[in-house]
């Protein structure tokens, strides 16, 4: 009797103490969800993931998530309880655990995890992560990270606790904290997305009209109470009509990518620029008369016929109007002085449109 009225007691302790880390885990899981709404940075959501997962899951000490970039290599992107010198890193898939055993389809535990990489990873990496202190670990749980059925990266977390290897109750609550972590971060990527639309043009990746617009009414109050040089400058491509009848609006599309290719690498840092519609762009020169601002835009134009596209060469017409900071101009008026004088431009040089 009493054997049994031990047995109920440990096993009430153990059902309670389940209860208390389900608790803690949708807890914690909840607040991490909502300060990744609020993140300012996609490597603080990382951080946020990870500092998570070491916080939940028992024994857990350290931890690192790893992302796979654009070299289709994996970077060491947020870590905890390591050197930093770690994110120097780089490693092929081949050098991955998960990639070894499962293809990344689900989360594992290494038991061993030194032997592992001694054996699968290069002797110079070796070296390298002996001396970040990056192999003084036990026990790993390796877990893949999804966003809409893509791999981009996984997430470890490590026990440097000898003898205490991580448990499949472990793995579960892993999937758990992840598949919870993997929605929010899948949120964050949807409304960073949805910012940098309201702001940005999409194809080119230049300021929209509408932030342009908004930006120069701020700016325009600046240069009539500073008394700034600054000249705004209307561009549009030559003869973009014809190369999207030509060859089509792929084409099309390529040509205005190009053409804010060559814009960031001609103009300075301190210059605004924006597509406005179509093949129309707008250039805001700070710190600059009118005669300057033309020689920059010919430069651009001569870096511009230099790229060619199918065997297309690529020009643009501009305008420009210098702001008078003591005329109590408009926007509007000063959008219809540059585009008066870019049709000039066009017209002299009698494009088909």
């Amino acid at each position: 009797m009493l054997s049994i009225i031990i047995l109920q007691y440990f096993e009430i302790k153990r059902v309670n103490n389940t209860i208390g880390l389900i608790e803690k885990v949708k807890n914690t899981l909840y607040e991490v969800a909502e300060k990744i709404t609020k993140a300012a940075s996609e490597d603080e959501t990382y951080k946020l993931m990870l500092e998570a997962a070491i916080d939940l899951i028992p024994n857990a000490s350290k931890g690192s998530i790893v992302l796979l970039e654009g070299d289709n290599l994996f970077h060491f992107r947020t870590i905890k309880g390591y050197s930093e010198e770690l994110k120097k890193l780089t490693l092929k898939k081949e050098e991955v655990y998960l990639y070894s055993i499962n293809n990344f389809s689900e989360t594992a535990v290494i038991k061993n995890p030194n032997k592992f990489d001694e054996d699968i990873i290069n002797s110079d990496k070796i070296e390298s992560m002996k001396s970040y202190e990056a192999l003084d670990i036990f026990c790993t749980i390796s877990s893949p990270i999804y966003i809409d059925d893509k791999l981009i990266g996984f997430i470890n977390v490590d026990s440097n606790s000898k003898g205490k290897n991580f448990t499949n109750e472990d793995v579960e609550l892993m999937n758990y904290i992840k598949n919870e972590l993997q929605l929010a971060l899948k949120n964050f990527f949807i409304q960073n997305k949805l910012k940098f639309m309201a702001n940005f043009d999409e194809l080119t990746g230049l300021y929209n009209r509408r932030y342009f617009k908004q930006f120069f009414a701020r700016e325009l109050l600046k240069i009539k109470r500073y008394k700034n040089e600054v000249c705004l400058a209307l561009i549009d491509l030559d003869d973009f009509k014809y190369i999207n009848d030509t060859y089509g609006h792929n084409m099309g599309d390529k040509a205005l990518k190009l053409f804010a290719d060559v814009l960031r690498e001609n103009v300075r840092k301190t210059d605004i620029y924006a597509r406005m519609s179509g093949d129309e762009f707008v250039l805001l020169f700070t710190d600059c008369s009118k005669d300057k601002a033309i020689d920059r835009l010919e430069s651009t134009r001569r870096a511009l016929y230099k790229r060619k596209l199918a065997n297309t060469t690529l020009s643009f017409s501009y305008g420009v109007c210098q702001i008078d900071p003591n005329e109590d101009l408009t926007p509007d008026d000063i959008f219809g002085e540059a585009d008066k004088e870019m049709y000039k431009d066009k017209n002299n040089k009698g494009n088909r449109t």
